[in-house]
């Protein structure tokens, strides 16, 4: 799948499907940090930090899928590339989620 199929397909995506696309995107030999990031995020990655520091949370499906694509982000499995992600946090959100112990990789915009 080309980039530019998986940028197409995962903004149209409808997340009560499940998670069998974004599995896809994820596992493409193609998916950068920035696509990564951006699964990540439009996939409640948000809540995911939510979720350690206050024990809440979705779906065992959905903590399975996040929390496997949390793990291969920080340990590096995507790289960089020419791509690019604004991740979609404001200041105070970075600033709390830095306090928490948050890797960079996910609060700073690649």
């Amino acid at each position: 799948m080309t980039y530019e199929e998986m940028k197409r397909q995962l903004s149209t995506y409808n997340w009560d499907d499940g998670f069998d696309l974004p599995q896809k995107i994820i596992s493409d030999k193609n998916c950068d940090l920035a696509m990564a990031l951006e699964v990540f995020y439009l996939g409640d990655g948000f809540t995911y930090f939510l979720t350690y520091a206050h024990n809440i949370g979705g779906t065992k499906e959905w903590f399975c899928f996040i929390d496997n694509l949390y793990e291969a982000i920080r340990t590096g499995r995507y790289v960089k590339s020419e791509h690019h992600y604004t991740i979609p946090l404001n200041k105070v959100q970075r600033y709390q989620m830095g306090k928490n112990n948050i890797p960079n990789v996910f609060l700073e915009d690649v």
